[in-house]
């Protein structure tokens, strides 16, 4: 019995450190919508909007709503009188299963929308390495080969999950065994493989740019910039996604990837920003 009652004194802490990052996340992301909400206005709505200006809307406003509905359904739990009509008039364990199967639901929206926030910001990426380098097709088609494995690798990690279920709490809260805590963290691995390689590409431009200044004289301060924001950029993020990647190795099963909003939401802060 004192083993039981450790067991959920523990998943009732790991809950709660999770819910606190999630929240801080989330306060972060839209802190930031709101006080750059005014240069938002004034630089982009009313301005002509071209094609770089609607992917700047999209990234910002999907991950905006999207987590919207994220903070509604994590803090929605079933009413006891509700549990107890169902657990009344339908069999027990179909009634848990029930509420089991919403659970996965939620779990896999939330993990899909990280997913497809990280997918727009690498597409905004690639367009700028595109960019940088003259619209080269080779380029091009190597952002778009690697975006595309990554991708796969992603996906892989969508499925085959082997959850814990956490009885005691209310909502929806499922722990990752060790197996599965691995499989999900290769998908973050993957992505800081792919901002590594853009950053790669940022630092190669950067340097035969300044080999070809020296012998023509001539001084593109926008490179430096370029290669001074990358830079930040990528400190920031890949310390975030780090810190994210040993929470599946060292945590415990509902603390597995409980950095993973705060990283997501961190990187798309740092590519707004710059």
């Amino acid at each position: 019995m004192d083993n039981l009652d450790n067991i959920n004194i523990e998943t009732t802490q790991e809950i709660l450190i999770q819910n606190f990052l999630h929240i801080l996340a989330l306060s972060i992301q839209y802190y930031d919508h709101l006080i750059t909400t005014g240069d938002e206005i004034n630089y982009l709505w009313k301005r002509p909007k071209g094609t770089s200006t609607f992917w700047f809307f999209l990234n910002r406003y999907f991950a905006f709503f999207g987590n919207l509905v994220v903070i509604i359904l994590s803090f929605t739990t079933i009413p006891n009188e509700v549990r107890f009509i169902a657990f009344t008039f339908i069999h027990f364990e179909a009634t848990n299963s029930l509420i089991q199967q919403s659970c996965k639901a939620y779990n896999f929206f939330w993990e899909l929308l990280l997913v497809l926030n990280q997918v727009v910001v690498c597409i905004l990426l690639a367009l700028r390495i595109y960019a940088l380098y003259s619209r080269s097709i080779r380029i091009l088609a190597c952002m778009v080969g690697s975006g595309v494995v990554l991708f796969i690798i992603i996906c892989w990690s969508l499925f085959g999950q082997k959850i814990i279920g956490s009885q005691p709490e209310p909502g929806c809260h499922e722990g990752a065994t060790e197996e599965t805590a691995i499989h999900i963290a290769s998908a973050w691995e993957a992505l800081m493989i792919y901002d590594t390689m853009i950053f790669s590409f940022i630092l190669y431009r950067t340097w035969t740019t300044r080999r070809d200044d020296r012998v023509t004289g001539i001084h593109i301060p926008l490179l430096s910039l370029i290669l001074r924001d990358g830079a930040v950029y990528y400190v920031a993020m890949a310390l975030a996604n780090l810190s994210n990647i040993l929470t599946f190795y060292l945590c415990g099963p509902f603390i597995h990837g409980a950095l993973s909003t705060f990283a997501s939401r961190y990187n798309y802060i740092m590519l707004i920003g710059e």
